[in-house]
C-alpha cells in the first residue's frame, strides 16, 4: 500500500470490516471534488447531483453494497450432496435416478457413479478427463435435448471431480415402503436427545465470561488459535442494538454508554435493549419469515388481501416482547384452539377469555401458506390438487420452522437420505387433515372466527338482522317517494306537450319496447329522456323541482343513518380450527391425489419418537375437536426432544454470529452440515429448556459472551489458514443489514421513524413506472414489519435488498449484490426525502460541528479529525455548487446526509 495516496488506498472496500467514513468520504466526494469545484451555477440535472457526480456516486455505492471478501482465502472443494446433487436433481435424475436408469446409470450418489452402468464406471475422482461423467457433460452430449448444463454448472462438476469427488458418505435409502429405522439412523447426532456436556477447562480463562466462551475457546485452543480482541465500545453497542432491536442506538444512548465506566455497563445496555418494544418487532419479523407470513393469499392472477392476517403478526410481536416461553409459543401456534378450550368457551361464555383469543390468533401460523384455491370455489369447482398444495405447504412450513427437516421429498416417495418414509409423511399430514380437509374446504373469506361466545354472537347477529330489516324498509320507502315524485314529473311534462300528441306519447312510453310500432318507437325515442329520465337524471332533477321531495328524502336518509348506527361488529380472527365429521387421510401414491392408497392415522417421524412417545386417541363422536394438533404440539415440545430446542438455539446463534453452529438451519438431516461445535449446541439446547424456554435469557447469554464481543477486524494468518471460513469463531463476522432493518435505520437516523405499534398493515402503492412504494405520509414511515406484505406486490426498496417473496417460507435470507441496490440508494424518492429529513434534523439540533454530529448520528461513533476535515471540504464544495439557490447550505448538507446513509459503514454491522 505504500507509495499510494489515501484516495487510491481507500477506493476499495476494506477486506474485513465496513470502511470508516473517512474512506467513504475519500472515495466518494474527493475523487470528484475538482469537478465539483470547477462547476459553476445550478446543475442542469433535475436531481441535485451532476452526471459526473452521479456516475462516481454510483460506482461508490456499487462498491458499498458488495460484501467484503478476501480473494486470498481458500474455498473448500464442492461436496456431492450439498453442491452437485441439487444440480443433478434438476437436470439429470429424471433419466438416471430412482424411477428410471438409462444405461443402468444412477447419478444419486458417489458410490453408484463409481460403479457406473452399461458403459463402465462414470467417475474417476481427481481426473475429470478420465471420468465418463465429465466427458459426456463437456461434450454437451448429456443431458440430451435442449436442457444443457450452463458454464458455471459445468465448472462446478469439474471442480467436484478435481477435488476428489467428495461426498458425505450417506447411502441412498430405498424408495418403496416404510423402511425400518436402523441403529445407524438412531445414532445420527440430530436424531438423538441432546446430552449436556461438562463445561471444558481452557487455558485462557481470562476470556471466559460464561460457558459459551469455554466451549469456543476449547475448540480454538485445540487448533492453536484464540479469540480476537474485544471490539471497541461504540462498535459493541451498535452491534447489539441492531442484533436485538433492528435499529441503531440513539446518540444520547451512545454518549451515556461511552461515558459509563462501570464493569457492567455493557450488560445494562443489553438489558435495556431486550426490554425495548422494538425488540419484539425485530425478532417477531425473524419468526414471520419462518412462518411464511404474508397479507395476501398468493394467487398470481388475483392476489387477494387477507383482511385479518395482521392479528397473527401482532401476536408474534407481543409474544417476543413478553418473552413467552418458546414451548408455549409453539403449542399456541399449532393447537391454540384446542389448548385453550375454544369450543367450550364459545358455548358457555358471552365473551371469549383473553387466553382463548390469544390461542385462536396464534393458529394464524397454520393459515400462512399460500392458497391457490379460488375464493368463489362454491360456484366454480376447484381441483383437489389446489387444496393439497396448501396442506403440503403448511406441513413444510411447520417442519422446517420447528424441526429443521426437509420432509417434502417424502410426499411422493420415501426420503432418499433421511429415515422419513412416505407413510410417515402422510401420517404427519393427517395431524392437520382435521382442519385442512380437501373434501370440506373452508373458503378463504370464511376462515375468520368472531371474537365472541355463541350467545354474544347470536345477540349481535339478531340485532344486526333487525337493523338490516329497518334499513331495507327505509330504502323501500325512499324508492316509493322517488317513484311518487317521478310520476309527478311525468304528469307535468306530459301535460306540457301539445294536446294532439299527448295521448300518443303516453301510450308509446307505456307500451312494451318489443311491441311498439314504428310511430311509437319514434315517439319513445324522442320523449323518453325528458318524461321518463333514468335514476341518475332523476337524482339531479327532483331536488330542484320539488322541495318536499328533498325534505322527505332527507328524513328517510337520517332515519337510515340512525339505524345503521345500531349495527354492531365483532373483531375477526383468522384462525385454524377443526371441522366436524370423520377424517380420512389417504397415502397418495407418487403424491397424486387421483391415485389414493391406504388410509393412515396421525403420527410422527419414528426416528424422532425417542422420548415420551406420540400418543393420540380418537376422540368421542361428539367431541368438538380431534385433539390431533394438540397431541403433536405436546410431543414436539418435550424437554428432551431431539430437535426442537436444538433448531431454535441454532437460529438464535445464526442471527447473532452470522452463521449457525449448524450452517444449514433448515436441514438437520444427513445431507445437512454437521455442527461446528456439537457439545456447545447440546449445552445451549439443554440450557434453553432449563431456563424455561426463555428466548431472551438465551440471547442475553450469547450477546454478553466474549465470543460475541470479539472484533471482526482480527486477521491472523494462522487462523485464516487453519479455519478460512471462521467456523471456529476466531473473530466476529461482519454482515450487511437485512432489507427491513436497513430501511428502518434510514428512517430512524433521519428522524422520520413512526414508532406506532400494531394494527392493520400500511397498504402499498404501485406507481405508474411499476415501482411499489409506501405512502409518503407518517403512516408510510412506520417500521417495515407493519407494511403490507402482498406476494404479488412487494415494496420495491425491500425487494431490491433481498426481502423474500413468500412462496412458502424463508428459513435463511440470501444476500445479493446488484446495480439496482446502488441506484436505489442514489436516486429513489425515498432516499431523497430521508436525506432532506436528516439534514433538517441536524439543523434543528444545532450542533457546534454539523458534519461531526451527522457522522455520530449515522454511525454511532465520534467522527475522526480527518473525517471532519474531509466532510467540511465536501460541504463547502457542494454549497458553492448551489450558490445560485437560496438554500445552498441546506441542499449541500442534504447531499452529505445522503452520502452517509448510502455508505457501507451504515449498511454493515461490524
Amino acid at each position: 500500500m505504500t507509495g499510494k495516496s489515501s484516495l487510491q488506498t481507500n477506493f476499495r472496500l476494506h477486506p474485513v470490516r465496513a470502511a470508516p467514513i473517512i474512506e467513504v468520504a475519500a472515495r466518494f466526494p474527493a475523487v470528484i471534488l475538482n469537478a465539483v469545484a470547477s462547476s459553476q451555477g445550478e446543475p442542469a440535472m433535475p436531481w441535485r447531483l451532476t452526471p459526473y457526480l452521479s456516475l462516481a456516486a454510483a460506482a461508490f455505492c456499487a462498491a458499498m453494497i458488495a460484501p467484503p471478501t478476501n480473494a486470498a482465502e481458500p474455498t473448500a472443494p464442492p461436496v456431492f450432496e450439498k453442491d452437485v446433487l441439487p444440480l443433478f436433481q434438476s437436470k439429470c435424475l429424471s433419466c438416471h435416478g430412482a424411477d428410471k436408469r438409462k444405461a443402468d446409470l444412477d447419478l444419486r450418489g458417489k458410490a453408484p457413479l463409481l460403479k457406473g452402468g452399461d458403459n463402465g464406471p462414470a467417475l474417476s475422482p481427481g481426473s475429470p478427463e478420465k471420468s465418463l461423467l465429465w466427458i459426456k457433460i463437456a461434450a454437451d452430449k448429456m443431458p440430451p435435448g435442449k436442457i444443457k448444463l450452463t458454464g458455471p454448472e459445468k465448472t462446478l462438476v469439474r471442480a467436484w471431480i478435481e477435488g476428489g469427488a467428495r461426498d458425505s458418505g450417506v447411502v441412498v435409502t430405498a424408495d418403496v415402503g416404510a423402511a425400518p429405522i436402523t441403529e445407524e439412523d438412531r445414532r445420527f447426532w440430530a436424531f438423538r436427545r441432546p446430552v449436556r456436556s461438562a463445561v471444558p477447562a481452557v487455558k485462557r480463562m481470562d476470556r471466559v465470561r460464561n460457558p459459551i466462551d469455554a466451549f469456543i475457546l476449547d475448540a480454538l485452543e485445540k487448533k492453536g488459535l484464540n479469540l480476537a480482541p474485544e471490539a471497541d465500545k461504540a462498535t459493541l453497542l451498535r452491534r447489539a442494538g441492531f442484533d436485538l432491536t433492528g435499529l441503531p442506538p440513539a446518540p444520547a444512548e451512545v454518549e451515556t454508554f461511552l461515558k459509563d465506566s462501570s464493569p457492567d455497563a455493557y450488560e445494562k445496555a443489553v438489558d435495556r435493549l431486550l426490554a425495548s418494544p422494538r425488540y419484539g418487532e425485530h425478532w417477531g419479523r425473524h419468526w414471520l419469515d419462518l412462518a411464511g407470513y404474508a397479507d395476501s393469499e398468493g394467487i398470481l392472477d388475483a392476489d387477494y388481501v387477507r383482511s385479518a392476517a395482521w392479528r397473527y403478526r401482532d401476536y408474534v410481536v407481543r409474544a417476543f416482547n413478553a418473552d413467552k416461553p418458546y414451548d408455549r409459543f409453539l403449542k399456541e401456534q399449532i393447537a391454540g384452539d384446542e389448548l385453550t378450550g375454544y369450543w367450550n368457551a364459545y358455548h358457555t361464555k358471552s365473551e371469549l377469555p383473553p387466553e382463548v383469543v390469544e390461542g385462536l390468533t396464534a393458529t394464524g401460523f397454520l393459515r400462512c401458506a399460500r392458497d391457490s384455491s379460488r375464493p368463489d370455489f362454491a360456484k366454480i369447482k376447484n381441483a383437489p390438487s389446489y387444496y393439497y398444495e396448501t396442506l403440503d405447504d403448511t406441513l413444510k412450513i411447520t417442519m422446517s420452522a420447528t424441526l429443521g427437516l426437509t420432509v417434502q421429498c417424502a410426499r411422493c416417495h420415501s426420503h432418499k437420505y433421511d429415515p422419513i418414509s412416505q407413510t410417515e409423511y402422510y401420517r404427519l399430514e393427517a395431524i392437520f387433515m382435521s382442519a385442512y380437509r380437501p373434501g370440506q374446504w373452508v373458503p378463504q373469506d370464511l376462515r375468520h372466527i368472531m371474537e365472541a361466545g355463541e350467545s354474544k354472537e347470536k345477540e349481535v347477529n339478531e340485532g344486526n338482522a333487525k337493523v338490516n330489516a329497518a334499513v331495507a324498509m327505509l330504502k323501500k320507502q325512499g324508492e316509493d317517494v322517488t317513484h311518487e315524485y317521478a310520476e309527478k314529473l311525468f304528469g307535468a311534462r306530459l301535460a306540457a306537450l301539445p294536446e294532439a300528441i299527448r295521448e300518443d306519447v303516453r301510450v308509446a312510453l307505456a307500451a312494451d319496447a318489443a311491441k311498439r310500432d314504428a310511430v311509437q318507437n319514434y315517439l319513445a325515442g324522442k320523449f323518453q329522456k325528458d318524461l321518463r329520465p333514468d335514476a341518475a337524471a332523476l337524482a339531479a332533477i327532483l331536488p330542484k323541482m320539488y322541495p318536499d321531495y328533498v325534505k322527505k328524502s332527507a328524513a328517510l336518509a337520517e332515519s337510515a343513518k340512525v339505524e345503521e348506527a345500531k349495527r354492531r361488529t365483532l373483531p375477526e380472527i383468522r384462525a385454524l380450527y377443526d371441522l366436524p365429521g370423520e377424517v380420512h387421510t389417504p397415502l397418495l401414491r407418487r403424491g397424486d391425489y387421483l391415485n389414493p392408497g391406504q388410509e393412515v392415522q396421525p403420527g410422527v417421524l419414528s426416528v424422532l419418537d425417542v422420548g415420551k412417545p406420540f400418543v393420540w386417541k380418537p376422540p368421542a363422536k361428539d367431541a368438538p375437536t380431534s385433539g390431533r394438533r394438540l397431541a403433536f404440539a405436546e410431543w414436539l415440545t418435550q424437554p428432551d426432544h431431539p430437535l426442537t430446542a436444538r433448531v431454535m438455539v441454532n437460529r438464535l446463534w445464526m442471527y447473532h454470529f452470522g452463521e449457525g453452529i449448524v450452517s444449514t438451519p433448515d436441514n438437520f438431516g444427513r445431507i445437512g452440515s454437521p455442527p461446528s461445535h456439537p457439545e456447545l449446541l447440546d449445552w445451549l439446547a439443554t440450557e434453553f429448556v432449563a431456563r424455561g424456554w426463555s428466548v431472551k435469557a438465551l440471547q442475553r447469554l450469547m450477546v454478553t459472551s466474549s465470543a460475541y464481543r470479539q472484533a471482526s477486524t482480527s486477521a491472523s494468518a494462522d487462523a485464516k489458514k487453519i479455519d478460512p471460513d471462521d467456523r471456529l469463531l476466531w473473530r466476529q463476522r461482519l454482515h450487511r443489514l437485512e432489507a427491513e432493518p436497513l430501511r428502518d435505520a434510514i428512517l430512524d437516523v433521519s428522524g422520520s421513524l413512526n414508532t406506532a405499534m400494531y394494527g392493520p398493515p400500511v397498504p402499498m402503492q404501485r406507481q405508474a413506472d411499476g415501482e411499489v412504494t409506501a405512502p409518503a405520509d407518517a403512516s408510510g414511515a412506520r417500521r417495515s414489519v407493519y407494511l403490507q406484505i402482498r406476494r404479488s406486490q412487494p415494496l420495491t426498496l425491500l425487494q431490491v435488498f433481498d426481502q423474500p417473496v413468500m412462496e412458502t417460507n424463508c428459513t435463511r435470507r440470501g444476500v445479493s449484490t446488484t446495480p439496482s441496490q446502488a441506484l436505489t440508494l442514489l436516486n429513489s424518492d425515498f432516499m431523497t426525502r430521508q436525506a432532506d429529513a436528516f439534514a433538517d434534523r441536524v439543523v434543528k439540533e444545532k450542533p457546534a460541528d454539523p458534519t461531526g454530529y451527522a457522522v455520530f448520528v449515522a454511525f454511532g461513533r465520534p467522527a475522526t479529525a480527518k473525517e471532519r476535515t474531509t466532510l467540511t471540504a465536501f460541504l463547502a464544495a457542494q454549497t458553492k455548487r448551489y450558490q445560485s439557490t437560496p438554500d445552498a447550505s441546506r441542499r449541500a448538507l442534504a447531499d452529505l446526509c445522503q452520502m452517509l446513509l448510502s455508505a457501507d459503514e451504515f449498511a454493515y454491522v461490524d
